[in-house]
């Protein structure tokens, strides 16, 4: 199983707060639209720990199409043929998505020889990170490649930290992650 979602980088922290009555707009505008933002599409194979993160501008249908389908295309040429993807309720991981990956494995397959292989994809119920492995891996990447560092940190230099830091393993230790997948076993959220 591998666990997949997404999460945001961006130049600065939020710090804009502003009053305004009820119905009126604030006076002081917010800078929100001018910082520098990154996406990151992070996927968790639950069963061997192993974490790969791919950064794009944008968060998109089309740009998780891609993320999976990599992830497919480097799994089936280490030899596994079944492969369920774990995803949250999020827009960008519905229908549209699951079809479109089918779409380009197809039209990758005309091109070159596949190894049969059966593909599926189980959503989280609606308003249940808990249930998701890759929300706490998201978690334990920012703590350990983003906290305490300098604000100077362009977006780019906080995805190479990330980058690198997952390079050197998963954050979370075979024991951490057998831990977390008791947890969420026990979760008294209705699964899916």
């Amino acid at each position: 199983m591998i666990a997949f979602d997404e999460f945001a980088l961006q130049s600065l922290p939020y710090t804009h707060y502003a009053w305004a009555k009820k119905n009126t707009k604030p006076r002081i505008p917010s800078d929100e639209r001018h910082r520098q933002k990154l996406n990151g599409f992070l996927t968790v194979d639950v069963q061997r720990g192993t974490t790969r993160v791919d950064f794009n501008q944008n968060s998109t249908t089309e740009e998780a199409v891609m993320v999976v389908v990599l992830t497919v295309l480097v799994y089936l040429q280490k030899g596994l043929n079944q492969l369920t993807f774990l995803l949250d309720n999020a827009r960008i991981h519905g229908k549209r998505m699951e079809v479109g990956v089918h779409e380009l494995l197809t039209e990758i397959a005309q091109h070159v020889e596949l190894p049969a292989f059966s593909l599926s994809f189980w959503h989280t119920p609606s308003y249940s990170p808990q249930l998701n492995p890759a929300e706490y891996l998201i978690h334990e990447v920012r703590r350990n490649g983003l906290y305490n560092v300098p604000c100077t940190l362009t977006v780019h230099e906080k995805a190479e930290r990330i980058q690198n830091q997952l390079a050197r393993g998963s954050p979370m230790t075979d024991l951490q992650m057998r831990k977390l997948l008791d947890f969420i076993a026990r979760s008294k959220v209705k699964r899916f």
